[in-house]
């Protein structure tokens, strides 16, 4: 009985048909990863998740990871916009 097991690829790509480009040095990092980089701890990073003002976790299985880029750019945002002056959170 020899079966073919078929995986859908709707689920992993886009409207191209194609993976989303990740870079090939992208990292997924822990909570205490991001809150060491964030200075932050855990309460306050998901608060800011819900008000929008922070990059959402990727989910696997019951854990929670970052992308490392994602949390790059919020820092140097964050950075940018204190030193314009500006304070978004």
């Amino acid at each position: 009985m020899n079966q073919t097991l078929s995986t859908p690829q709707h689920h992993l790509t886009g409207e191209t048909g194609q993976l989303p480009a990740i870079p090939a040095t992208e990292k997924l990092l822990p909570l205490p990863e991001v809150e060491s980089r964030s200075g932050f701890k855990s309460s306050f990073i998901y608060q800011l998740i819900k008000q929008g003002k922070f990059p959402s976790p990727i989910k696997i299985g019951n854990s929670s990871r970052w992308r490392e880029s994602e949390i790059q750019q919020w820092i140097h945002a964050q950075i940018e916009s204190s030193s314009s002056g500006k304070h978004s959170g």
